[in-house]
Order: structure tokens, then C-alpha cells, then sequence
């Protein structure tokens, strides 16, 4: 069968497009994890506008506190758990030891070779045409017939200047539609590409999502909304901070990955101070049942589609 290639502007408009088709391309299979709809070929998804990354779909009612607090969990380059099993406990699921994630991708970026993030950019800078920038991922001695429970579905990530702008390719060997391809892994992967973008004075580009075995678990084939979200089209111009070196140092991201709120010696950078502070003391409130407070928490979130989508995700539990 011939692979799929798939050209969307926004996560919403590519979530709502293939819920609907998938049966064109899908058969039922048996999978590890029980029965699926299985994409029949490799599939290419592209982003054009990766920044319009927020997932509105009320019935896939995607988190979005655990969404944008995984991106700054990676790029501060932690294996720790605990941090994002704060905002989804079945994370800890995956953890062969109950501290850490084998697969955890930010740690591969940074800790598990050398600083691959600072290399990539320095050989941004010094050649944006080079087509050398491979991110990798995938460790064969750790990975490859590993009984691991975190295996890395992205595997590799390239980098290429196209025009005037810089593109990202994400190579996935197995991915779920709902939870992973255009669910978290749009959010922190597209995050990434800004951030490397904006570390070079190069910008963003499209973001392509190549996966080998694209499916839907079974149970998730028909929870999508008829209508789909046009919150993005309606808010051309979006108030919101980009993600880069000096929006959001690694230090700092360190420091709220392992100390949360730091009252002694607050966060200066742009991401944490306007964003994830906030969103972080919602996420407090809403787990000490007041969601009062955490709304208005929200409304102090700089980002104007995550204070949407957290303001959405906090009222529809408390309705």
C-alpha cells in the first residue's frame, strides 16, 4: 500500500480530518497493547503552522496542563518521573524503577551523550544549510530487545532550512493518533523545533510527523467532536511567548522541573513567569477542589490558547 502523506495548518484541523477518514486507510489488527486500527502504510503528517499547537477537541478532552509541562520537562533534560506524574499518575506506569523513564526524551537530548541541543544549534549557526543535524533518540544497546515499559516511539529528528525557514521531520516507528502523534507529541515536538528556530534566529518552518505504524486503540475510534475547533482561525494575531534559550533557560527550567514554585528566588524567564507558574498553581487548586481559584489562576496565564484550553479542561470537570 502506498504511504500517506497529509498536509494540515493546525493540530485541530488534522485531529478532526483524520478521526473522520482513518477507515479509508485502517484494518482491525491485534496489537501489544489489544485490538486497533492499524494505517495499512507509513503515514507523513505536516504541520505548516506547528505553533498552533493546542488540541481543542472537547471529547478527546486532551490535558493541557500535562501537555506544556511536559515540554518544559524535557527541554530541562530530566528523567524524573515524579514531576509529570503530578499532572498525569499513570506516567509512572512506565517507569522500570518508579524514579525514572529509560526512554525519557529530554535526558537523550541533553544528558545521555553529550548536549545534543547545544550542538545542533551551534552547527545551525555556523552552517544553516548543513544537512548533517541528525537528534537522535533511539540507543540500540539500551533499546533494541529491551524489556524495558519506555522504549522511544520518535526515534530520530532532522533539521533542515528550506527556503528561509527551518523544518523539522520527527521519525516515529509506532504511534497512536489520539494520545501520541497529535496529541502530546505535537505539543513538545513542535516546542522543540521553536525552540532550536528561535536559538538560531531562524524560522519556524513545517513540522513532519513521520510514523511507521500509525493507529487508534480500540474504544477511541468514534470519541471525536463532529466540529471542529476554529479557535485558532478566529485569533490570527495570538498573544503568546515563543519558546527559546533565552524565554526559557535550561537552568531554569532545571529548577521549576525539580523545586515547582521557588518563592525565595523567583523565575525571570518568560515562559515559567507569565505561563507555567500559573498554570502549575491551577493545577494545585484544581487537586485541592477549588477550581474557583484555579480559574483564576488561569486568567493570569500570558498564552492566550493554553489559557483557553485550561480554562475549557477546568470547567468541564466542574460541570
Amino acid at each position: 500500500m502506498t504511504p500517506l502523506a497529509l498536509c494540515y495548518n493546525d493540530v485541530n484541523e488534522a485531529y478532526h480530518n483524520m478521526q473522520t477518514n482513518k477507515l479509508e486507510f485502517c484494518e482491525r489488527e491485534e496489537t501489544r497493547n489489544g485490538p486497533a486500527l492499524v494505517y495499512q502504510a507509513p503515514v507523513l503528517i505536516s504541520h505548516a503552522m506547528p505553533y498552533r499547537r493546542v488540541l481543542f477537541d472537547p471529547v478527546r478532552d486532551a490535558n493541557p496542563f500535562f501537555h506544556y509541562m511536559e515540554a518544559i520537562w524535557m527541554l530541562s533534560g530530566s528523567e524524573n518521573v515524579d514531576f509529570l506524574a503530578q499532572f498525569a499518575k499513570q506516567i509512572q506506569e512506565y517507569s522500570d524503577d518508579g524514579t525514572t523513564l529509560n526512554g525519557a526524551y529530554g535526558f537523550r537530548w541533553r544528558y545521555h551523550w553529550d548536549d545534543q541541543l547545544d550542538e545542533i544549534i551551534h552547527m545551525l549557526k555556523k552552517d544553516p544549510n548543513n544537512r548533517r543535524i541528525v537528534l537522535t533518540m533511539w540507543d540500540p544497546q539500551f533499546d533494541l530487545g529491551s524489556s524495558s515499559k519506555d522504549i522511544p516511539c520518535n526515534t530520530h529528528i532532522y533539521f533542515r532550512k528550506v527556503g528561509e525557514k527551518l523544518d523539522m521531520t520527527v521519525c516515529n516507528r509506532s504511534n497512536d493518533l489520539v494520545w501520541g502523534a497529535l496529541g502530546a507529541n505535537v505539543v513538545h515536538m513542535s516546542i522543540l523545533q521553536e525552540y532550536i528556530a528561535n536559538a538560531t534566529d531562524i524560522p519556524v518552518g513545517t513540522y513532519h510527523q513521520f510514523t511507521n505504524n500509525l493507529h487508534v486503540y480500540e474504544g477511541w475510534e468514534e470519541k471525536y467532536s463532529k466540529t471542529r475547533s476554529r479557535f485558532y482561525q478566529s485569533r490570527p494575531a495570538l498573544s503568546r511567548w515563543n519558546f527559546s534559550p533565552s524565554s526559557l533557560p535550561d537552568y531554569e527550567a532545571q529548577r521549576f522541573v525539580d523545586q515547582g514554585m521557588d518563592v525565595d528566588e523567583p523565575y525571570t524567564c518568560r515562559i515559567i513567569r507569565s505561563n507555567a507558574q500559573f498554570m502549575l498553581l491551577a493545577w494545585l487548586a484544581h487537586k485541592d477542589g477549588d477550581d474557583h481559584l484555579a480559574l483564576h489562576h488561569i486568567d493570569n496565564i500570558y498564552d492566550e490558547d493554553w489559557q483557553e484550553a485550561c480554562r475549557l479542561w477546568i470547567t468541564r470537570r466542574m460541570k
